[in-house]
């Protein structure tokens, strides 16, 4: 220091060298004290001259809040760029904290939102929106009973959030779920109430495809349509092995885990979000009218030769025997004109039985039901459809602070039917806590309470509901009666359907009620520093009401003569026990091992009780008050049943460790043994494994240098799981019943009652056990240019082995039900794609891209392991099986005939060939066997009949030998768009969503194309059938006796690709300058079209239907169903 202090004074001096200074060192103490006054101007000079800078240092404050909801954000960390200088936001979203100068940016980072640089400026107040960073790497996903970040998956999951699935206005979170994830496969249903059909990866077992669902750690299997889709957080698919063993016993189908709105801290949080809007159906089918029909009758009659032998022209029950139809101004029951006696208005009557259910002699004869003809044609599609209201409202209320959160909602959903007479309404509320009772325990819950209403007729996919009722009715008949009662088919020549609107008008009442209690409780305790120990507790129970009360129909040919009602009971319970110990270290900073180990316990039980009474003593023509209570019935006409729906147990012990080193290789292994009571000890239990591996291929030195590639990890893994869901409680078991129509005789020899006995009802297989499916799955993750370009690929291949299904068994071993056999296989190969791009053009317009595509190709590998040819048959309905499951074919083909054109020309009367191929016996005919097994030939003959192919060669066509595979309805791939854009608050969505490749049977043409019954009949029957001067048409000649074309063939075939718009939203949130005014945080407005078009070639009513009481082999048949309705809606969110 005394060297420093010489050679400043020297410096002072001028002096240029150290040698100076030891001279001026040497007896020039006078310079000292000129030092002293030099040191202190300089200070005194440094202050003076810093006053100014400290004048611009001043504090900034601001509020962080999210973009998303408008929510405060607690622990956002606010930085100065290039400082230490820091704070962090209150429980209130709030900061503070001192910056020097308008140039200092502010940095604002929150885990999960993007992070945000701003410059300060000369403002003092900066408030900020951080949005959700969706392509975080650190986004935590649920993976079962723990979590992982997005960045070390090893295994194919895919992510729903709840913006997504609430962009679409439906009934249920199963139908918002379609188009938004690769590799899932959703088919919806249009009626209100019904959930939608579900497959992950296609279709794995012949029995029940549906996924499990995991809501708030809570199994559950059955219909989500209950559930209030607002209280979603997000979603989480577990697609392949891997990641879902370690639900082992159920996961054999893919598993949706549900994660609902929780509480943040923070004041409290008040949000409404509410939308109306109108239903209105789309295309409809093209039918004839009134006179049409009629020119299509006489065509008919015609050209088969049903003639009268006088006249030599047709005869009908409602158009006469002219030389042309002649359209009636009155059906009573047959055509009538003006001036018959009959349509005298004095004579009017509907009373068709007396009150005790006998025929009225009188009906018919001196009194009618009077009807005046519809000469124009009565629209029933038209009729049974309507624009019908739909309408959501949602309150709720969340917050909290460090040691307890909270979060309640309260929600009503209402939608009218299309179907006229129909509706769901659904009641909800929702209570979460969580509370830390010290550092170390926290408890909490999560409870909802949930009431559905259903009424009316919900019949899709019958040839018995509205739909179907609405093709076959006559245009000539209209809605009613010159009374005002309900006119019907009682008239000659009228058919059998029944008047669809009745049928929608007396069952309006009618329908079914639950109450649903579905949610948990839960522990965790903190044992030891990463070592957590968690139980929950959770609860599914349901009791629900169904009432059908059922009124005579008399004005149909068909009539139910009685006044009758059925009450049905039903009450099911299931709780779930889970116990988990969790365990989370990281060693050196390199190694990162999450591990679990838990066990599970499953209760589930269920019954339901039905009774019926008819001969109501009654002639009210709606309904009465008694007919509600089941004791007004007359006794001797009654049935009363119960039966047990569900009595399982299952207990599970499983494990899983997920491990990472230096956050590039990854390691998951799970195990999960299962025990389940449906299965006997010797085949109780199964084990399912799993293991997956990663590689964060980016993290590599090699790559770090490429600047635009910002993730890249491949993976693959290998896993099992299982499926009991097709089978019976009691499957394993033998029962008998005391049915007397089955088992009951005279104990003592008297021929004229029966004693009540037991018989066999089932038998049992005591050698069941687990279905289990074997998956690979191969993939990669991409993220490109700072994950502006977001990829995920997915190969998989899914073997499920010792599929469930009934075998027939010999007639002699009795008359019983037949239990479930292992015996089938299935295998499902595909890949899963999913891109994503998102960008900001221009500084000032936000643009986001999502693509998904997902393929898979179905194919049966076993039916009966001791014959290659074994097959199981589809759906009956009017025609034999129209599909078929079979070794080397994807699961329910479509089975039938095809069809080579039509049958132009014969060679002669003789014999000899028709369109070159030879049918021995009859010049110009196809020897078609009866199906019916009686072994009658029918010949189909005559010119302009269909030409169906000889496929064996042996120059007549059989069911044994022509019938082939002739279609498949799986598609080839699935797809789905999501564009977004958003300037200024203003945003703008669009979702298409379709199918390609997969096929129809359409069975409507069952009803509208051939001579089946006596029902209207479609457009194309008049102007595309053959005839002399239309050779190239579609469907054969006109012929009332031909009972053989309507046979399933190729022709019902149809492709039923499609795309359609599925959703088209414009919206607007409004700036905070605006909310603040009016007291609110957010304020959003919003104007959505849903289904706005459908492009596509089907010529049924839609392109998407749902499966038949679940049935998967009757994928992808037509049987008429509910079309999809177009909706414009408008919404409104807002947050206190």
């Amino acid at each position: 220091m005394h060297h420093f202090y010489t050679l400043t004074l020297c410096v002072l001096e001028k002096k240029s060298s150290f040698s100076d200074a030891q001279a001026c060192r040497k007896g020039n103490n006078a310079f000292k004290s000129r030092f002293l006054y030099v040191f202190f101007a300089l200070i005194i000079g440094l202050v003076f001259t810093s006053l100014p800078l400290s004048a611009q240092s001043r504090t900034v404050t601001g509020k962080i809040t999210s973009a998303e909801d408008g929510s405060e954000l607690p622990g956002v960390s606010v930085l100065v760029k290039g400082t230490t200088s820091g704070s962090t936001t209150n429980v209130n979203g709030q900061y503070s904290l001192t910056v020097n100068g308008n140039d200092a940016v502010l940095i604002f980072s929150f885990i999960g939102y993007t992070s945000q640089e701003i410059t300060v400026g000369a403002r003092s107040t900066i408030d900020v929106k951080l949005a959700p960073d969706v392509t975080s790497l650190g986004e935590v996903v649920v993976t079962g009973y723990t979590t992982q970040q997005k960045k070390d998956l090893t295994s194919a999951v895919a992510v729903v959030n709840s913006k997504d699935l609430l962009a679409v206005a439906a009934t249920s979170v199963q139908q918002q779920l379609q188009g938004r994830a690769p590799g899932v496969f959703v088919t919806s249903s249009n009626v209100p109430g019904q959930g939608a059909n579900v497959r992950i990866r296609g279709y794995g077992t012949i029995g029940n495809n549906d996924p499990l669902y995991i809501i708030d750690g809570v199994p559950t299997k059955d219909n989500l349509a209950n559930f209030n889709q607002n209280d979603i957080e997000s979603i989480q698919i577990l697609k392949d092995a891997t990641s879902a063993s370690i639900y082992g016993a159920r996961a054999g189908n893919g598993v949706v885990i549900i994660t609902t709105k929780k509480g943040k801290s923070g004041k409290p949080r008040v949000t409404f979000d509410a939308y109306y809007g109108v239903q209105q159906h789309g295309k409809l089918l093209d039918l004839l009218n009134t006179a049409e029909y009629g020119q299509y009758l006489w065509n008919s009659k015609r050209n088969a030769g049903v003639v009268n032998a006088t006249t030599g022209n047709p005869e009908h029950g409602q158009y006469g025997n002219g030389v042309d139809p002649v359209i009636p101004d009155y059906i009573v029951p047959s055509g009538a004109f003006e001036g018959d006696p009959r349509v005298d208005p004095s004579k009017y009557s509907r009373n068709r039985y007396l009150a005790d259910g006998s025929n009225n002699p009188a009906f018919g004869r001196d009194v009618f039901q009077i009807t005046r003809a519809n000469k124009i044609g009565t629209n029933w599609l038209e009729e049974v459809l309507n624009r019908a209201p739909m309408q959501n409202y949602q309150l709720g209320v969340s917050g909290g602070n460090e040691t307890a959160k909270y979060a309640f909602s309260a929600g009503y959903f209402n939608q009218k039917g299309m179907i006229i007479h129909n509706g769901f309404e659904r009641y909800s509320v929702r209570a979460n806590t969580d509370f830390s009772i010290n550092k170390r325990i926290r408890i909490g819950e999560n409870l909802q309470v949930l009431y559905a209403r259903r009424t009316g007729l919900f019949g899709d996919q019958n040839e018995s509901n509205e739909i179907s009722f609405a093709l076959r009715m006559q245009p000539i008949v209209p809605v009613y009666d010159i009374a005002g009662n309900f006119a019907g088919t009682l008239g000659n020549n009228l058919g059998n359907a029944r008047n669809p609107v009745a049928l929608l008008y007396r069952n309006k009442d009618n329908g079914y009620q639950d109450m649903r209690i579905f949610g948990n409780v839960y522990t965790e305790v903190d044992l030891l520093k990463g070592m957590t120990a968690r139980t929950s507790f959770g609860l599914d129970g349901t009791v629900g009401r169904g009432k059908n009360a059922r009124t005579p129909d008399w004005e149909n040919s068909e009539a139910s003569r009685y006044y009758e009602y059925t009450a049905d009971f039903n009450y099911r319970s299931a709780w779930t026990w889970t116990n988990t110990l969790n365990y989370k270290v990281k060693v050196k900073e390199i190694h990162d091992i999450n591990a679990t180990i838990g066990t599970e316990a499953i209760r589930q039980y269920g019954e339901n009780q039905n009774g019926f009474r008819s001969r109501y003593a009654t002639t009210a023509t709606l309904f009465p008050e008694n007919l509600e209570f089941l004791d007004a019935g007359n006794p001797q006409f009654q049935t009363n049943s119960g039966s047990i729906r569900n009595d399982n147990t299952l207990f599970s012990m499983f494990g899983q460790i997920n491990y990472s080193l230096m956050g590039k290789y990854l390691l998951s292994a799970t195990l999960r043994r299962d025990a389940s009571s449906r299965f006997l000890s010797a085949s109780r239990w199964a084990t399912f494994p799993a293991v997956s591996l990663g590689w964060r291929i980016s993290e590599e030195s090699f790559l770090k240098s490429i600047s635009w590639i910002t993730d890249l990890k491949i993976r693959g893994g290998w896993g099992q799981t299982g499926n009991q869901d097709g089978i019976n409680d009691y499957n394993s078991f033998e029962y008998y019943d005391t049915d007397v129509t089955r088992g009951g005789y005279s104990v003592v020899g008297n021929p004229n009652g029966y004693d009540v006995t037991y018989s066999l009802r089932k038998f049992g297989n005591p050698q069941g056990k687990w279905e289990t499916t074997t998956s690979t799955n191969l993939g990669f993750d991409l993220g490109l240019f700072n994950s502006r370009v977001e990829v995920t690929f997915d190969w998989y291949n899914r073997q499920t082995d010792d599929v469930l299904l009934q075998i027939d068994l010999p007639r002699a071993l009795g008359n019983a039900d037949i239990p479930f056999y292992n015996a089938a296989g299935v295998r499902n190969r595909g890949v899963d794609l999913g891109i994503t791009l998102r960008d900001r053009i221009a500084e000032k317009v936000d643009v986001s891209l999502g693509l998904i595509y997902s393929s898979y190709r179905n194919t049966v590998t076993v039916i009966d392991p001791l014959n290659n040819d074994a097959f199981i048959p589809g759906i009956s309905l009017r025609t034999p099986a129209v599909t078929r499951s079979q070794k080397g074919y994807p699961l329910s083909s479509f089975y039938g005939y095809v069809v080579d054109g039509i049958i132009q020309e014969s060679t002669d009367e003789t014999g000899g060939k028709v369109d070159g191929v030879a049918f021995p016996g009859y010049y110009d005919a196809v020897i078609y066997t009866d199906l019916n097994g009686d072994g009658v030939r029918e010949p189909h003959k005559g010119i302009g009949r269909f030409k169906y192919r000889d496929i064996n060669g042996d120059k007549q066509i059989t069911a044994a030998g022509d019938q082939q595979y002739i279609g498949n309805p799986h598609p080839k791939f699935n797809y789905g768009v999501n564009l977004s854009l958003g300037y200024k608050g203003i945003e703008l969505t669009a979702f298409l969503q379709g199918v390609s490749g997969n096929d129809i049977f359409n069975y409507i043409r069952y009803w509208t194309d051939f001579n089946t019954f006596q029902g209207n009949r479609s457009r194309r029957v008049l102007y595309d059938s053959w005839a002399p001067d239309n050779r190239n048409a579609k469907l054969p000649i006109l012929n009332e006796k031909d009972a053989v074309s309507s046979r399933p063939s190729s022709y019902f075939i149809e492709k039923g690709s499609y795309a359609r718009l599925k959703n088209l939203q414009l919206a607007y949130s409004f700036p905070n300058s605006l909310t603040s005014k009016a007291g609110l945080g957010t304020a959003r407005v919003y104007v959505q079209a849903q289904n706005l078009f459908t492009i596509t070639n089907y010529t049924g009513l839609d392109p998407e239907m749902q499966l038949r009481d679940n049935n998967n082999n009757q994928i992808g048949v037509d049987e008429a169903i509910t079309p999809v309705s177009k909706v414009i809606l408008f919404g409104l969110s807002l947050g206190f």
